[in-house]
């Protein structure tokens, strides 16, 4: 959309067993976070949906999919990274949506699968408190710093 191409159907092209993932590129669009990445597919396959109705809108299973093991099966390193199948890279965020000044609420009885739309849906860097690279930490989690 970024780039005025028009809007991709990637139901369609899910259909039609193209290896579809997606990723951050400044230059096609404006944030380098995957989660804005995965928001944009969400309400592209909305608005794609308008036009093309057989074509239902991604799911947030589909989201998260596209985001990890989609994208390593796009790149052909599906053997090494995606998910966290014994013998692969661990690459993994910790991710805490009740970290101080998280933007989303949690209320009781929400099952996974709503928490994992929140975060989708809402979630940011506030909520990432450990990010792992090859097995490694990159990033600990930071004090809240409060200025009085």
């Amino acid at each position: 959309m970024c780039l005025s191409s028009g809007l991709c159907p990637i139901r369609k092209l899910l259909q039609s067993g193209i290896k579809i993932g997606l990723g951050t590129d400044v230059s096609g669009g404006y944030s380098s976070s995957i989660l804005e990445a995965m928001r944009h597919a969400f309400m592209m396959s909305k608005c794609v949906n308008f036009t093309q109705s057989d074509l239902k809108p991604l799911s947030y299973e589909e989201l998260f999919y596209l985001a990890t093991l989609g994208g390593a099966q796009a790149l052909n390193i599906d053997k090494e990274v995606g998910n966290f199948e014994v013998g692969k890279e661990f690459d993994a965020l910790h991710v805490d949506l009740s970290s101080v000044s998280s933007p989303i609420d949690l209320f009781p009885g929400e099952d996974l699968f709503q928490i994992v739309q929140k975060f989708i849906l809402l979630g940011d860097d506030r909520n990432i408190v450990q990010v792992y690279v090859q097995g490694k930490k990159v990033k600990s989690p930071v004090r809240p710093v409060f200025l009085v």
